[in-house]
């Protein structure tokens, strides 16, 4: 188990690499007061250990569409579909992002589209969807920060 000092330099490096994954090795190295062997090894490590699980392009609104319009879409299920909804919601390019929930909903979908007429075409399907019970839609309005 690591050090109390040890395991607040990784979150610390990890808080920089969420920030900018871009950076150097040598400037993260300075930023943590450490050597840039040291900022290697810890990241080999928190990769090995899994909890860096990679690293990835987060596209701005220069590479979407103009007009992208997005919504979040709570679904009830009947839960011995769960299976099939899932696996139909994933094949759909709209559905960006499906997590199962605690609650009263079952599960929460994001879905973008480039028009409104788009996005209501997509809730009409997940809520005609076989095993889907009863869905409640929200269109977002403003992003106002991401991490």
């Amino acid at each position: 188990m690591a050090r109390p000092s040890d395991a607040a330099k990784d979150r610390d490096l990890i808080r920089i690499l969420s920030e900018n994954a871009r950076l150097p090795l040598s400037e993260i190295a300075k930023m943590l007061g450490v050597s840039r062997a040291t900022v290697q090894g810890r990241l080999a490590r928190l990769e090995r250990e899994g909890i860096i699980a990679g690293y990835t392009t987060i596209l701005g609104r220069a590479a979407r569409p103009a007009t992208t319009i997005a919504a979040l879409v709570m679904i009830e299920l009947e839960v011995k579909r769960q299976g099939g909804v899932i696996a139909a919601l994933k094949k759909r390019p709209e559905v960006v992002q499906c997590d199962t929930l605690s609650g009263h909903f079952d599960l929460y979908v994001k879905v973008e589209c480039e028009t409104a007429s788009d996005l209501d075409a997509v809730i009409d399907w997940i809520a005609e969807m076989d095993g889907v019970r009863r869905t409640t839609s929200s269109v977002i309005l403003a992003r106002k920060f991401e991490r």
